[in-house]
C-alpha cells in the first residue's frame, strides 16, 4: 500500500535550533523598536514584526509540511532557472537604491531575488554533490573540475554574474564562502578548493580595483581603521569614512556592560544604516560586550547546532543540505559582525534574524526550516 505524506507524524526534532532562532528573533524585534522608536519610524518596526510572524511561519510550516528527500526534482535545477529569471528580471523592472538596483517592489514591499539565489544554490549543490559525490572525489585537477561538473559551473557563474551585475558583492561573498564550504565537506580534494579559493579572490580583486570607485573608498576606509594596519593615518578623513568610524566609536563606548538601551548614540542617526547593515553595533553599543556576545553566541549555538544534525544524518543529500543551510547563515553572520568591528572591509549585508528586512529574514527562515525539518525525527501512523 502506497503511503501519502501525511501517513507518519513528526514526534521530536532540534530543540535547540528553534529556540535559537526564535531568540534572535525576539532580540531583532527588541533592537527594531528601540531604534525605530527614536527615530519616529515605528512604521519600521510594525514591518519587522509582520516580517518575523511571516517568515517564524513558514519555517514551522517547511518543519512539518513534507519530508525534504521526498521532494528533490531534476537535481533542484529549477530553483537556480528560477533564481536566475528573477535576477534578470530586477536588472529590467527593478527599483534602484543607493546606484544599486537589486530589488523587486511589489507595492510598499520589495524583494531581492540575490537572497533566493543563495538558497537555490545550496539545494542545487546538495543535490549534484550527492549524486557525482564518487566523482567530486575522484576529480584530480582543477582542469577536470569543470568538465566533470559543467552545469554546476555554468550556473553558478552565471548567478553569480548576474549578482555582480546588480552591485551586490558582498553576496557574492557569502554564497562563495557557503559553496567552497560545502564542496570541502562533500569531500573534494583539498588543492582544487585552494585553486578555486585563490581564482576567487584574484577574481574579487580585480572587481574591487577595476570596477566601481565606491569599493576602492571602502577598502581605504579599511585600511584606515583596521586594526590588521597599525600604521594609519587618521588626520585626513572624509565622506567615506563615516560609518567605519561611527561603528567603532559607537562600539567602544558601549564597554563590557553598555551605555544602555536608552542612551545609545548611533541610533539617533549617526549610524545611516543602524536597522541593517550595523545593527549590530547598535546592540554592542548599548548592551556592551557581553550583549554583543550573547547575539554572537546565539548564532554559533545555532550553526553549531545545525552541523551536529548534518553529521547525524545517513543520506548525503540531507546531510550537505543541512550544512550548506548552516554556512549559508553563520557566513553572513560572520562578514556582518566583521564589518562592524572593522575586522573587514565595509560592505552592505545583514545581520541573520536580527537586522530590518524581509527579504533576508524570509530566506535565513526557510533555511531554519529545512535544518529543523531534516532534524526531525518521525513515526508511521
Amino acid at each position: 500500500m502506497k503511503k501519502n505524506r501525511f501517513s507518519t507524524y513528526i514526534v521530536d526534532f532540534d530543540r535547540l535550533v528553534l529556540f535559537s532562532y526564535l531568540s534572535l528573533c525576539l532580540i531583532g524585534l527588541i533592537a527594531m523598536v528601540d531604534i525605530t522608536s527614536v527615530q519616529s519610524q515605528m512604521g519600521y518596526f510594525y514591518k519587522q514584526l509582520l516580517f518575523t510572524a511571516i517568515s517564524a511561519t513558514v519555517a514551522i510550516l517547511i518543519l512539518y509540511a513534507f519530508k525534504l528527500d521526498k521532494v528533490r526534482f531534476t537535481n533542484n535545477t529549477w530553483l537556480v532557472y528560477v533564481a536566475i529569471g528573477m535576477l534578470i528580471f530586477v536588472l529590467i523592472k527593478g527599483s534602484a537604491v543607493k546606484g544599486a538596483t537589486r530589488a523587486i517592489r511589489i507595492g510598499p514591499l520589495s524583494f531581492q531575488p540575490s537572497f533566493f539565489a543563495r538558497i537555490a544554490l545550496v539545494f542545487y549543490y546538495a543535490s549534484i554533490l550527492d549524486k557525482k559525490n564518487e566523482l567530486l572525489r575522484q576529480t584530480k585537477s582543477i582542469l577536470r573540475f569543470p568538465e566533470n561538473f559543467p552545469a554546476l559551473s555554468l550556473l553558478t557563474i552565471v548567478v553569480f554574474g548576474l549578482i555582480l551585475i546588480e552591485k551586490h558583492l558582498s553576496t557574492i561573498i557569502i554564497g562563495g564562502m557557503t559553496l567552497l564550504g560545502m564542496l570541502f565537506y562533500a569531500g573534494i580534494r583539498k588543492r582544487i578548493l585552494f585553486i578555486i579559493l585563490i581564482i576567487g579572490m584574484i577574481g574579487g580583486a580585480l572587481i574591487i580595483t577595476q570596477g566601481d570607485s565606491f569599493r576602492m573608498k571602502r577598502m581605504r576606509s579599511f585600511k584606515k581603521y583596521s586594526l590588521f594596519f597599525p600604521e594609519r593615518d587618521l588626520s585626513h578623513s572624509d565622506d567615506s569614512d563615516y560609518q567605519v568610524r561611527e561603528s567603532l566609536t559607537a562600539l567602544t563606548s558601549g564597554g563590557l556592560l553598555g551605555t544602555g538601551i536608552s542612551r545609545g548614540r548611533g541610533k539617533h542617526y549617526y549610524l545611516p544604516e543602524a536597522r541593517t547593515d550595523y545593527v549590530y553595533t547598535i546592540i554592542g553599543e548599548e548592551t556592551g560586550f557581553i550583549g554583543a556576545m550573547v547575539v554572537f553566541l546565539l548564532h554559533c549555538t545555532l550553526f553549531f547546532a545545525s552541523m551536529r544534525i548534518a553529521e547525524r544524518q545517513e543520506n548525503m543529500y540531507l546531510k550537505l543540505l543541512a550544512a550548506g543551510m548552516a554556512m549559508n547563515i553563520f557566513c553572513n553572520v560572520l562578514v556582518n559582525t566583521g564589518v562592524a568591528m572593522s575586522i573587514l572591509p565595509p560592505t552592505g549585508n545583514t545581520l541573520p534574524f536580527i537586522s530590518y528586512g524581509g527579504s533576508a529574514l524570509l530566506m535565513d527562515s526557510i533555511a531554519v526550516g529545512v535544518i529543523l525539518n531534516i532534524s526531525a525525527k518521525r513515526r508511521e501512523l
